[in-house]
């Protein structure tokens, strides 16, 4: 027996309802590893959630899986129904159910799930147990194979981790401590950019921890996959980042998956809202595209915007759950939980050393364009995250300037007109908003990509890095450390329309750079208070005539400050059409350098020099 999956009980209450509901008295004993659930007579519990549903349909197309079953660890008598769900059809069918009589704890009753999850028909399974006695227990369940794997695999679970001690602790010991992942072929290799650990700490012989000096998240990743590469025992490979929260489930579904595949390809986990366990942050995402306004599952090009699929669905919800079924054809696996083979690093190379910011996109493009590997997102396979609405330091802006305008000259994909008018744009936007530095960093990526692969051979990283934070803080734009101020007036109930304006305002406010043309008794001393949140952007117009905003952003406890400044604004305007008139010329031989260089930044001889101070 193979154990392909296994049924998940809740740690927490608040993602209760992603695992299991209850109906007419059935609960949950605890929230701790010695958990059941407890039935009187006549009471439910439904697995039709997030967690325990069987994507059938991702099996079936990407597994050499047959004949499945469910093993389950029941004491009492119960009817086990067993439905389907499809994608875009509002009925659930029954396709099995049995009464089980004295049933005993120990004694595990099989259920068969019917040869048609590998037909056409295949979606989403999961059971519903009814209890027929007048007490019931239900402690474990699994859905098993007797099918022989198809290979062997043994996985290096690779984090990096900047200062967040207590994530990546807790990370490694909810992994270690799974009993069936202790007997998986698996190490960790914990890689400390921040000089915070100790191998005190990592006591187990399946971890070993790595200093490294802080060449950010991508030269941390890529440190880690050189040693794990050296050792020449695993066959796969697993990125995780230090801030995350997760079930070893997910790590334990990693093994079946990769044992019975029918062909090479990257297995992505979903990024679930930190705050908001219920809600799905990111499941796969689309390179150079930004949604319509008007539908998120239309898109339109842009080359500097990474467009997230299914964003925000309320995964409590069974109808949201299905529309996971579509196959989405995501570009990359985000390095918050990513898992690959090692025949792919030997065929397309290490991580670009990008510091931080679209190694990870960048990585998976590689492997989808260049061999042709499917980038899979299995629902049920997620992690928590920090939401990214909910921070937002200025100094990323540079990289992710900087590294957008690398990855296209690599794939050459991006014309320079497109560059300037997009980048412009952008430009304008900071500059609308008081943003002077983000505005800056968005220059200084720019120039530093204008470099040429110079930037990244001759400079120190961790030296180029302080430079850029200490850049970030050029102008004036004050944080208010404020909890209090973040919950009440005029945060507490932000309006989050849109400022109705004729079209002359609007034009009005474009032609005067949003009021930094204006003379000084046209603006007022009032605040503009803006709300940035995953279903809301406040529009640069509403602080036309003002002279400072305020920034909110749901989940954190901070209000931003930004205050206008002429001389600063109209000078990085100016900065700006200076520079793009003046790289023109140089933007062609600029992105055959980095066509030319990309071989190089991508090896193994190359990132071991990167890596050791310069």
């Amino acid at each position: 027996m193979n154990i392909v999956n296994r049924i998940q009980f809740p740690r927490t209450p608040e993602a209760f309802n992603l695992y299991l509901k209850c109906h007419e008295d059935a609960s949950l004993s605890s929230y701790t590893d010695d958990v059941k659930v407890i039935f009187t007579k006549n009471s439910i519990v439904s697995f039709n959630t997030y967690f325990n549903s069987f994507y059938e349909k991702f099996y079936a197309q990407y597994t050499e899986l047959e004949s499945l079953y469910y093993l389950l660890n029941l004491q009492g008598n119960f009817l086990v129904s067993l439905y389907r769900e499809r994608y875009g059809e509002d009925n659930r069918e029954l396709i099995y159910k049995e009464n089980f009589e004295n049933c005993q704890l120990g004694e595990h009753i099989k259920i068969l799930l019917p040869d048609s999850w590998r037909s056409e028909d295949a979606g989403r399974v999961y059971l519903e147990i009814t209890c027929l006695s007048e007490q019931g227990f239900f402690t474990e369940g699994y859905i098993a194979t007797d099918k022989n794997p198809v290979r062997e695999v043994s996985l290096g679970i690779i984090t990096c981790t900047f200062k967040k001690e207590a994530y990546v602790k807790k990370t490694v010991e909810t992994i270690l401590k799974d009993d069936l992942l202790q007997n998986r072929r698996l190490k960790f290799f914990v890689v400390d950019n921040g000089g915070t650990l100790d191998n005190n700490d990592f006591k187990n012989q399946n971890i070993q921890l790595i200093t490294n000096r802080n060449v950010g998240g991508s030269g941390g990743f890529t440190r880690g996959l050189i040693e794990a590469l050296q050792e020449e025992v695993y066959t796969h490979f697993l990125f995780m980042d230090d801030d995350i929260e997760l079930e070893s489930e997910c790590v334990y579904r990693l093994f079946p998956l990769y044992e019975y595949a029918k062909q090479d390809l990257v297995v992505a986990g979903s990024m679930l809202d930190l705050y908001k366990k219920h809600i799905l942050h990111e499941a796969g995402a689309i390179y150079s595209k930004t949604p319509s306004s008007d539908n998120n599952y239309k898109y339109k090009y842009n080359p500097f915007e990474v467009a997230c699929i299914n964003p925000g669905l309320n995964l409590e919800k069974s109808d949201n759950i299905n529309l996971l079924l579509t196959d989405n054809s995501s570009d990359f696996g985000g390095f918050w939980f990513c898992a690959f083979s090692k025949e792919s690093v030997e065929k397309i190379g290490l991580p670009m050393p990008y510091f931080i910011k679209l190694d990870d996109i960048e990585f998976g493009l590689r492997i989808k364009e260049r061999l042709g590997y499917p980038i899979v997102y299995l629902p049920g396979i997620a992690v928590w995250h920090e939401p990214f609405y909910a921070k937002n330091p200025v100094w990323d802006t540079y990289y992710w300037i900087r590294n957008h305008l690398i990855t296209h000259s690599i794939r050459n994909s991006l014309k320079y007109i497109d560059a300037v008018k997009f980048l412009t744009l952008r430009l304008l936007q900071k500059i609308f908003l008081f943003d002077y530095n983000s505005a800056e960093m968005i220059i200084k990526g720019f120039e530093d990509y204008m470099q040429g692969p110079s930037v990244i051979l001759n400079n120190d990283p961790e030296t180029l890095h302080t430079t850029i934070i200490k850049l970030s803080k050029t102008y004036k734009s004050q944080s208010i450390q404020s909890s209090s101020l973040v919950g009440s007036p005029p945060f507490a109930k932000l309006d989050t329309k849109q400022p109705q304006q004729p079209d002359f305002t609007k034009l009005f406010a474009l032609a005067t750079l949003n009021g930094h043309l204006l003379p000084n008794f046209l603006l007022s001393n009032d605040n503009a208070f803006f709300l940035i949140s995953p279903d809301h952007i406040d529009w640069w117009p509403k602080a036309f005539t003002k002279k400072q905003i305020l920034f909110y952003r749901e989940n954190n406890t901070s209000v931003y400050k930004h205050e206008m400044s002429r001389a600063a604004g109209i000078g990085i305007l100016m900065r700006w059409l200076v520079l793009t008139m003046k790289s023109g010329s140089k933007w062609s031989s600029v992105s055959s350098e980095w066509r030319n260089a990309f071989s190089r930044l991508t090896s193994t001889e190359f990132w071991k020099e990167y890596l050791i101070p310069f």
